[in-house]
């Protein structure tokens, strides 16, 4: 019943508003959901309420003569339109979303919470970590993932980029010769992310280095015990940059070869299962996560 009176609340505002897009504005929604609720609405009825067309929309018969019942039945539901504008898109299960840790410190995290004020009927749980996630086997309903991968059985979505930068601590640094080459670095220490290749090759205009990767000493299987290494002292790290933005800005950690940089950016993609029924909070999720 509950999700009846949604999409006839979300009808009324659609004929109130006079389109889609300010139906979902009104609504704090996407038009994709305001799409997919008139036309549940109509499969229900069994007629078309609604003709549409690139500039308006307006009312069929069966429309005009459904209207004053859907506002009726509105006004008498709680506190009407006025309390499910804020919970349009209301879902009594929680929203499972899996993310590295990595991108604790991304501005990805902000969107997600712009998500979570924006959609309070939706409980948003978020699980963390470094170790990439089967959605299948942990029951996740999409998730967030960092790097190159592939994966038959999953649709994905690019939604932003970081790129890995070489840190080490002042320390370290101090204790060294200044580098103004890739090779300069090639006897430094190295600790490594176990879950990425000791690879990396940096470019400065037209001039391209090897691989530069010097001697491992130690590996972390997080990107923040790597992080935690190399802020000890212990030696070079590459690491993505908005990880490490704020040990920059307190001199925690500096940049080696900061005029070289690794052209090979870090996306990120939503990910979910492709041949999945995905449930409306979820697919409002990713339309949300995806909007640029």
């Amino acid at each position: 019943m509950l999700e009846k009176l949604k999409s006839i609340a979300i009808f009324a505002a659609v004929v109130d508003e006079g389109s889609f897009r300010g139906a979902a504005k009104k609504l704090a929604v996407s038009p994709a959901v305001v799409s997919l609720h008139i036309k549940k609405l109509e499969e229900q009825i069994g007629a078309p309420l609604l003709y549409r067309s690139t500039r308006r929309i307006r009312l069929t018969q069966d429309g005009k003569a459904f209207y004053p019942a859907a506002k009726a039945m509105i006004s008498a539901a709680n506190d009407g339109l006025g309390q499910f504008a804020s919970q349009a898109n209301i879902h009594l299960t929680e929203l499972r979303v899996a993310m590295p840790d990595t991108l604790s410190t991304n501005p990805i995290i902000e969107r997600i919470a712009d998500f979570i004020k924006n959609h309070a009927g939706i409980r948003l749980n978020l699980m963390s970590t470094d170790h990439q996630q089967s959605l299948i086997n942990e029951g996740h309903d999409v998730a967030i993932r960092m790097g190159h991968f592939k994966d038959s059985d999953l649709k994905s979505k690019r939604i932003g980029e970081d790129e890995r930068i070489l840190v080490c601590s002042p320390k370290y640094f101090n204790n060294k010769a200044n580098p103004h080459t890739p090779e300069d670095i090639s006897t430094w220490d190295f600790v490594s992310f176990s879950l990425v290749p000791d690879y990396m090759v940096l470019h400065k205009g037209e001039l391209v280095s090897d691989n530069i990767w010097g001697t491992v000493i130690a590996k972390g299987s997080s990107a923040q015990s790597v992080r935690a290494l190399c802020a000890s002292g212990l030696g070079l790290a590459a690491l993505p940059y908005h990880l490490v933005k704020k040990d920059l800005d307190t001199k925690r950690l500096v940049r080696v070869l900061p005029d070289w940089d690794d052209p090979k950016k870090l996306p990120i993609y939503l990910v979910w299962i492709s041949n999945a029924d995905l449930s409306l909070a979820t697919r409002e999720f990713i339309n949300f996560m995806s909007r640029k």
